[in-house]
């Protein structure tokens, strides 16, 4: 079983105990962004509930999740398609030196 830590979280004059395998440090500068991101919505708006600028802080962690997430994806592809380009340009390479050595080897071709 992986160790758990409880860490306490005040987030917008809340306490939050919350557990997790990431490290106590991790978990407080988390819990210190969503802190600094609510009370920004929180002090732009005096309408406002803590309860609105959670789910606009969830909404917008969720839309940079996903965003980084397809950006990884894209260049996960990208690194795809440079190492099938990498391995046909070396099966190429492979078989221009096949055909060198093949002339090389027949009367009238090329000598070293």
């Amino acid at each position: 079983m992986p160790f758990t830590n409880r860490v306490k979280l005040n987030i917008c004059a809340t306490d939050y105990t919350v557990t997790s395998e990431d490290p106590e440090e991790y978990m407080r500068s988390i819990g210190a962004e969503v802190d600094h991101a609510m009370r920004v919505l929180l002090d732009s708006d005096p309408r406002i509930s803590t309860t609105m600028a959670a789910v606009l802080t969830a909404l917008t962690n969720a839309d940079r999740a996903h965003k980084a997430e397809a950006a990884a994806d894209n260049l996960r592809q990208q690194m795809k398609d440079y190492l099938d380009d990498n391995a046909k340009a070396r099966q190429e390479l492979e078989r221009l030196r096949r055909e060198v050595q093949e002339l090389r080897g027949r009367p009238g071709g090329a000598q070293k």
